[in-house]
């Protein structure tokens, strides 16, 4: 079905339209589901709905959160959200993607804490004291996509044609470096353990370091490459690692379960060459991971830069990319389906889905039949959440959301992004962002 825009004035349109398109698009009247607490360890949330890790790139110049950084937290925390996934966090100053990315290390670790005892704060003085968000903390290197000093490092673990343009500028990650960068990684979960995060999220999706180990199919002599044992022997032994040196903080991972690109150079995808999906290795992977220590598991799709659509159904492209052939609710339908299948095949871990904010103020609808059929323990908005960061508290309020204060995937913020730009919602954040968005250098 070619692309369309969002234009559905009820729940009723919304719902002919998949039947249209022959989708079983799962939704509901009531949205009491999203608004229900969930053990995770040892903690309840106090609801379902989570933020997912959406850089912000308005760091200080150490590393540390800023200013914009404690607004975004704050807004999350007094918005009522359940779970507050934080921004991808980079383990080393090589590993950033943008020089505004946010850095972890033993100097900052003072800063970390005083964003973390504000959001609590922030969610205290809305809501009473027994409302306390459940905090993530993503870790990640860049790999690829590295950019520390705005300018590509041009560093891979293996070489992908999809993704890479020219081999020859291609430097490439030794053992040695990987060994020496699972240390940091180690480290670091210590780090986010003294900080006062609930959890630490292992970030193994998009095109970034340890998620491009799971797709090293090509990757030759290394024992990081090639067999399935391998190329996930890295995530699989930082998971055992921070289970065991932070056991009371629950250890997530943010998967890649399929990545759009044909084997022998994606993750998910079966071996006859074509991009289809495969669960098979990242069911084996899951499996492997909840024996290691991970307790949460948050399912993504895609790599933004090859196939945004697989990652966020869109209304308008990035300027400069083509519009995709498919309908976007067949992208917010595919998500939700391979996060229900793996909810399904691992009951008792929760999985966070993904792929609601195309949907605008219709998320609930969809989002608390999803937790209604056990199709996913918690419903997790990026986008939306740059937007509406208070849409769980218009839900408990008011019973509903506004269309007017919902994310219209207009693609701005992956833009702003893209420029190496602080990063927020142009639309709904116009102060700021739409600032910056027009701002000339």
């Amino acid at each position: 079905m070619p692309h369309e825009t969002f234009r559905y004035r009820s729940t009723e349109e919304l719902h002919n339209k998949a039947l249209e398109l022959g989708l079983n698009l799962p939704i509901q009247d009531s949205i009491t589901p999203l608004l229900e607490p969930v053990n995770i360890g040892s903690k309840t949330v106090p609801n379902r709905i989570a933020v997912h890790p959406m850089e912000g790139f308005d760091s200080k110049s150490d590393g540390s959160p800023g200013k914009s950084a404690f607004r975004r937290y704050g807004r999350y925390a007094s918005g009522g959200n359940g779970m507050i996934q934080f921004e991808a966090t980079a383990i080393t100053q090589d590993g950033r993607s943008n020089p505004g990315q946010l850095l972890l290390n033993e100097k900052n670790l003072d800063s970390f804490k005083q964003l973390v005892d504000h959001t609590r704060s922030e969610a205290r003085l809305e809501f009473g004291d027994t409302h306390d968000p459940f905090l993530v903390l993503q870790i990640t290197h860049s790999g690829r996509y590295s950019k520390p000093d705005g300018k590509p490092l041009n560093k891979v673990a293996a070489y992908n044609p999809n993704l890479d343009h020219d081999r020859e500028k291609l430097n490439f990650f030794s053992d040695a470096e990987l060994d020496e960068l699972k240390e940091t990684y180690i480290k670091a979960v210590i780090l986010t353990k003294q900080a006062g995060f609930d959890a630490v999220d292992i970030k193994a999706c998009h095109g970034y370091l340890l998620h491009e180990l799971l797709g090293s199919h090509t990757r030759e002599d290394s024992k990081y490459g090639g067999s399935f044992e391998n190329r996930t022997r890295f995530l699989l032994e930082v998971v055992e690692a921070a289970h065991r040196e932070a056991p009371e903080m629950v250890t997530a991972v943010r998967l890649n379960a399929t990545d759009g690109i044909a084997f022998p150079y994606g993750f998910g995808v079966p071996e006859d060459g074509t991009p289809y999906i495969d669960l098979s290795e990242p069911k084996l992977l899951i499996r492997q991971l909840i024996a290691m220590g991970c307790s949460l598991i948050n399912i993504t799709t895609g790599i933004p830069y090859h196939s945004p659509q697989l990652v966020r159904p869109f209304d308008r492209p990035v300027k400069g990319t083509s519009i995709p052939e498919e309908h976007p609710l067949e992208g917010v339908m595919r998500m939700v389906n391979i996060a229900g299948e793996l909810q399904h095949e691992f009951p008792e871990t929760p999985i966070v889905g993904t792929g609601y904010s195309w949907l605008r103020h219709y998320y609930p609808y969809v989002g608390a039949a999803v937790l209604n059929s056990g199709n996913a323990a918690l419903i997790g908005l990026g986008r939306n959440s740059f937007a509406y960061p208070d849409s769980p508290k218009d839900l408990m309020e008011l019973g509903e959301l506004n269309l007017r204060k919902s994310c219209v995937t207009c693609s701005k913020c992956t833009e702003l992004m893209r420029m190496g730009r602080k990063t927020g919602c142009v639309t709904r954040d116009t102060d700021i962002y739409l600032r910056e968005y027009k701002r000339k250098d």
